[in-house]
């Protein structure tokens, strides 16, 4: 097995415990570690970096895997719209990845890894103001599930910056583990001549 694959075999056991620590955790640590999860970058830079086979299996075996585990945790329907509206999500980030495959670099990675951890921010809590009865319909309830969200949790915004931070963390970390060495040299070649 080529050695690039053991980092993402890697950086997998790690976006699953990531993923699935939280549900498993005392308060603290769960509280600390929520919404902090790859599967966007993995979806990304997957379809971006990875043969695509293998791309297609790891992103969407991991999601999953690890849902499916989540939804029994948490006493929802192992199936349910939030979960399709996941995998609805995660299918056009892997689209965008694969439409990229041909632009491999770090800032076309970074550039497609912020708006989409936006647009998967704005449309994550979309679905939450329409299915969660806490929020009034209308444009002041749809307002406060991308601000504060409900009483008693955690601010809105905390869920997107965490989000943000995660998936461009973890895209730069899939981007250099996977790269051909030959052109991670020719970036901090350049970076190097600019100092």
């Amino acid at each position: 097995m080529d050695r690039k694959y053991y980092y993402v075999i890697i950086l997998l056991f790690c976006f699953v415990s990531v993923r699935l620590l939280p549900a498993f955790s005392e308060t603290a640590i769960a509280e600390a570690l929520a919404n902090i999860s790859p599967l966007a970058a993995l979806a990304l830079c997957g379809a971006m970096l990875l043969p695509l086979r293998m791309a297609a299996i790891l992103t969407f075996g991991t999601f999953l895997i690890s849902d499916v585990v989540l939804n029994i945790k948490y006493g929802f329907a192992i199936i349910n719209v939030y979960s399709l509206f996941l995998l609805f999500v995660f299918t056009l980030l892997y689209w965008l990845g694969h439409s990229l495959r041909n632009k491999k670099n770090i800032i076309v990675l970074l550039a497609s890894t912020f708006f989409s951890s936006i647009i998967f921010y704005i449309s994550a809590n979309t679905v939450s103001f329409f299915f969660d009865p806490g929020y009034l319909k209308n444009i002041s309830g749809w307002l406060m599930a991308n601000t504060t969200g409900l009483p008693g949790y955690p601010p809105a915004w905390l869920f997107g910056l965490k989000s943000l931070l995660s998936n461009i963390i973890f895209a730069s970390a899939f981007y250099f583990a996977l790269i051909p060495k030959h052109e991670t040299v020719k970036i901090t070649g350049i970076q190097s001549q600019e100092v």
